[in-house]
């Protein structure tokens, strides 16, 4: 929790703390709407064996910073995802059990419920609504990835056309792909997919790759503080930032009731001014959402 905000932080602990202690303030029985903003008195939903847990089993990935990475010192997660989510979890009175997993297997996790949910710059879109819900509590987009210095000189996506292509498995990027190859693009690009996100950044610099989509934020925020690494080896590319995206914190359509209070938590973030404050020690402060939102897809 960020020190400057210690004061209103304190006063929205005891209110969520009231809420919590009224007696079934809520009957376990939340319906999820298309685009519902949150109200902080959904704390009252938090199901009583979570309580009785104290710990929420989370699921992400490292690698995706300033929103999600783990320390390579202690260990810890950090960046806004892990800043948001912890103080979100000690307003509910738990802890939270951080698991690094792949990124594909994020909605399968939360599926099967061996994850409470899952965060780590996913997009809340409509086709990943079909399986699962989504709290929407930031905004981002994508880029196209390339060598330093953009020696194949890519201005535009139509620059792809003909070129090889990998994308991380599970992401947006083999569909927007496969788009523009059906729409634009008379040779096609040449797609191939990897587990992960390193993958594609250590064939770009090898050579076996011309480039590679990610989020946009995440790759200026990575390619502007490397030092060593394949992450110096590469750039933004010009091409204009596509795919503009709510992300989501994936959550099993089976628990809609720890969805709400964990989206009633963050809501008292966003009203306490705590929300801001940490996307701004990010960096990333023109992408917080307000309210925050149950599904609320842009794609």
């Amino acid at each position: 929790m960020i020190k400057s905000n210690s004061l209103h932080s304190r006063a929205s602990l005891v209110l969520i703390a009231g809420l919590l202690t009224s007696a079934a303030a809520f009957a376990q029985d939340f319906t999820v709407e298309s685009h519902m903003p949150a109200s902080t008195d959904w704390v009252s939903y938090l199901p009583e064996d979570i309580k009785a847990r104290g710990t929420l089993n989370v699921g992400t990935t490292d690698g995706y910073a300033p929103w999600i990475f783990f320390d390579t010192q202690t260990g810890a997660p950090s960046g806004v995802d892990a800043d948001i989510i912890n103080e979100a979890a000690k307003r509910l009175g738990l802890t939270v059990n951080w698991n690094d997993i792949q990124f594909a297997t994020g909605i399968p996790g939360v599926e099967s419920g061996r994850y409470d949910f899952y965060i780590s710059a996913m997009a809340n879109t409509v086709a990943r609504e079909e399986v699962v819900n989504f709290i929407a509590y930031s905004t981002e987009g994508s880029g196209v990835i390339v060598p330093k210095g953009n020696p194949l000189g890519i201005t535009e996506m139509a620059d792809l056309c003909g070129l090889r292509v990998m994308v991380q498995t599970g992401s947006l990027f083999p569909g927007i792909i496969e788009k523009l190859n059906a729409e634009t693009c008379d040779t096609p690009v040449v797609m191939s997919e990897a587990p992960d996100k390193v993958a594609p950044l250590l064939a770009i610099a090898s050579g076996q790759a011309d480039a590679t989509m990610q989020t946009f934020g995440v790759s200026t925020y990575t390619f502007a503080a490397a030092t060593e690494g394949v992450q110096t080896q590469l750039e933004v590319s010009p091409v204009e930032r596509f795919a503009p995206a709510n992300q989501g914190i994936a959550f099993s359509k089976q628990t809609p009731e720890l969805m709400a209070a964990v989206a009633g938590a963050l809501q008292s973030m966003v009203e306490d001014g705590t929300y801001q404050e940490i996307f701004d020690k990010w960096e990333v402060g023109s992408s917080t959402v307000d309210p925050i939102l149950l599904n609320a897809p842009l794609l």
